[in-house]
């Protein structure tokens, strides 16, 4: 029998048994209440812990009160403090959401329950556009399984209240730079209409400093490299962004939903660095300066249709556009130690994501105690990209010149379904198959066109076990078994070679794509304890196993005494963790305490990859350990403060057997203040990064012929930031 259907066999034999049990078996349970019919959706809850506590699906909820409580500009800056979740934030990438420690594709990124665009950015997402936040820890049928560490739904504004007016006027301070946004949301209804518009401008101005040490050695030990260079970055990054909704009630069992998000922004990144050399060992330009300019244009749309038909059944549509393109320039200016100018590099892009999708799904009741969906899921996703590349010398005489086109599509279709089985009143079930295959096919002017094909069975069973329903100290066990799998982007999969400016190493080296990438699969075991208690607080103790199949890993080759590196797949690799969460108001113990709400987390993630010596063979840029620590306190109605303490360990990491990192531990601490002015009117001051701590970073390459070490050193900086919201 193959390992796959070894694993899974237990469970489906397990799901197997349990149907055919005889009705005798459970009838003294069933009948010592009347049964409740299942529902696919969970309805009548108020509040996020209830709808975690109800749902089959692990997932938490993030609702609109956490969302904005620190009046944060950008999403990134909401996500690092939702228990699980990390932020990596790097001059080259941007910020990158981690789940149990992974990104780089580990965790997937919906927006509206539809994955995100490649290259989408999600700070290009303000938080005021933001309903609320999903947060599931294992792949569900409905949605894609491309989620190994787990899955964020990112939901804009949907509910209409009539009238509604609301205008948020904010500006932030770092390094005395000052960064202004403003933000309004509409809403009304008028009959069957509905409509709701949300915008924000902003400008965000981001100073930064690096410090960057290299060394080198020789083959006998002796240094013959030192360099220190200091990089000052200016970047400003300018955005308007729209999400406008309109909902048509056409009759008593059709609604039509429209739902969009706009987004224009323009980023101008200079960067200015000054090079010393202790032995006399320059780079190549040890005084250098650049400028990068962006600009990018998105369009997301979407049209829902939902059809309510007989017998509690239910027809869900959706059709949707994804447009974005972005125009980039970007100038390097090279010069000696004296200040003479000897190189310059000059690039020219234009990047152009066009995709289109087409979903459905159709739920109803299915025998007692059942509820089933069906439903498919197709996308077609294409990417242009242009590139002219020119480089001269001190006279402006071309040295070297290029002209790049490359072409590439994903078509991906998936059919899943899956049944809600209320096996009784403290046990219920999901047992979901979902079946999605991809064609990618790549071709471009300096390349020779290459198509792949994969698929992917993915079986997935979740279920939840009452162990009691006592009120307000419910408690309940979870496991999970379920196969995701993780597919190469098209920027992965396009074979361009991103060059490197100045002193291109081992530990600076080109980067390249690779056309022939395969999904990596991964099979995954959760279990999880919870416990409830009044006034939504909860307990969580959870566990989580992963094995990765073909583990695309970034290998480092010298070609021609050029350092590329490009990703491939490499053999397997295995996570496995546990996280731990509390959530405790004061007044869940004592009803006459104070208004105090006190929240912790803790997740310690370990991973190993077989193909790569250990020790520290773990998986590239995964967090060992996260944790926060927050306390909210609202002593009356007029006014509301508290913090967040988080923190992140950092280590050692081996990627191959020459090359070796180490990143350091961070924390920072967050605090704010509300103060309600009037009824419509609330003023609130926030301090971000009170604590400041450098990011310390090492790179590391030996072999018998080269060792290069390059340390990376970025100060922290405290921000504060005054939010005015009033409603009218």
């Amino acid at each position: 029998m193959p390992h796959s259907l070894r694993v899974l066999a237990p469970a489906l034999a397990l799901y197997s048994a349990i149907s055919l049990l005889p009705l005798t078996t459970l009838a003294a349970e069933l009948t010592a209440e009347p049964p409740v019919p299942a529902s696919v959706e969970v309805k009548g809850r108020n509040t996020s812990t209830d709808e975690r506590q109800y749902a089959t699906a692990s997932k938490s909820v993030v609702n609109r009160e956490e969302i904005t409580r620190y009046g944060d500009s950008t999403l990134s800056e909401v996500l690092k403090r939702i228990p699980g979740i990390t932020i990596a934030i790097s001059s080259a990438r941007g910020s990158e959401v981690q789940m149990r420690g992974l990104g780089n594709g580990y965790t997937q990124i919906l927006l509206n329950g539809e994955p995100t665009p490649n290259g989408f950015s999600i700070d290009s997402i303000a938080p005021e556009l933001i309903e609320r936040i999903e947060v599931m820890r294992t792949p569900t049928a409905e949605f894609s399984t491309q989620a190994i560490a787990g899955a964020i739904n990112i939901i804009l504004k949907k509910s209409i209240l009539t009238g509604q007016r609301e205008m948020k006027l904010g500006l932030a301070e770092t390094r005395q730079q000052l960064s202004p946004n403003v933000s309004l949301q509409l809403s009304d209804r008028n009959g069957n209409l509905s409509y709701a518009i949300a915008g924000t401008i902003q400008r965000k101005l981001h100073p930064n400093t690096e410090i960057l040490d290299e060394t080198g050695f020789d083959q006998t030990g002796k240094l013959n490299l030192q360099r220190h260079t200091v990089m000052e970055q200016r970047m400003t990054r300018d955005e308007i962004n729209l999400a406008p909704r309109l909902i048509w009630k056409l009759a008593e069992s059709d609604t039509l939903t429209s739902q969009s998000f706009i987004s224009s922004g323009h980023i101008n990144d200079i960067k200015d660095r000054q090079e010393s050399s202790a032995l006399n060992t320059p780079s190549e330009f040890p005084v250098n300066h650049s400028q990068w300019n962006a600009y990018t244009n998105t369009l997301r749309s979407d049209l829902n249709w939902v059809r309510k038909l007989d017998d509690g059944a239910k027809l869900d549509s959706k059709f949707g556009v994804n447009l974005s393109h972005r125009d980039t320039d970007f100038d390097f200016l090279g010069y000696d130690q004296a200040r003479q100018l000897i190189g310059r590099h000059q690039v020219n892009s234009q990047i152009q994501d066009q995709s289109v999708t087409l979903s459905g799904k159709y739920s109803a009741p299915f025998m007692e105690q059942h509820a089933l969906v069906l439903g498919w899921d197709g996308s077609l996703i294409q990417r242009a990209e242009n590139r002219v590349e020119r480089m001269s010398d001190a006279l402006g005489s071309t040295t070297a010149n290029s002209n790049e086109d490359y072409r590439s599509s994903v078509k991906r279709l998936a059919l899943f379904a899956q049944d809600e089985w209320d096996i009784s009143r403290l046990w219920s079930a999901s047992l979901g198959l979902r079946w999605e295959g991809l064609q990618s096919s790549t071709s471009g002017n300096v390349l020779t066109r290459v198509d792949n094909r994969s698929s992917v069975f993915s079986p997935l069973l979740q279920t939840i076990w009452k162990l009691s329903e006592v009120e307000n100290q419910q408690q309940q066990i979870r496991l999970a078994l379920t196969r995701s799998y993780k597919a190469p982007t098209t920027t992965k999969l396009i074979p361009r070679r991103y060059t490197s400016d100045n002193n291109n190493s081992a530990i600076n080296p080109d980067t390249q794509g690779n056309p022939y990438l395969r999904p990596e699969l991964a099979w995954g075991l959760d279990a999880a304890f919870e416990q409830y208690f009044g006034n939504g607080g909860l307990f969580s103790a959870s566990a989580y196993l992963r094995q990765i199949d073909d583990v695309i890993l970034d290998r480092l080759t010298l070609e021609n005494g050029t350092w590329i590196s490009t990703p491939a797949n490499s053999g397997q690799a295995h996570i496995r963790g546990i996280e731990l969460e509390l959530k405790f108001p004061l007044q869940s113990w004592l009803a006459t305490a104070p208004a105090i709400d006190l929240r912790a987390n803790l997740n310690r993630n370990w991973s190993k990859v077989d193909s790569v010596a250990g020790p520290d063979n773990r998986l590239d840029q995964q967090v060992p350990l996260s944790a926060n620590l927050a306390i909210d306190y609202k002593p009356n109605q007029q006014l509301s403060m508290g913090s967040t303490l988080s923190y992140k360990r950092g280590g050692y990491i081996r990627s191959s057997y020459a090359q070796r990192g180490y990143t350091g531990n961070h924390r920072e601490l967050d605090c704010y203040l509300a103060w309600n002015m009037e009824k419509q009117t609330q003023l609130r001051l926030i301090l971000a990064n009170l604590l400041p701590q450098e990011l310390f970073s090492i790179d590391n390459y030996q072999d018998q012929q080269t060792h290069r070490s390059l340390s990376t050193t970025v100060p922290g900086y405290r921000t504060l930031r005054l939010l005015l919201e009033h409603k009218f």
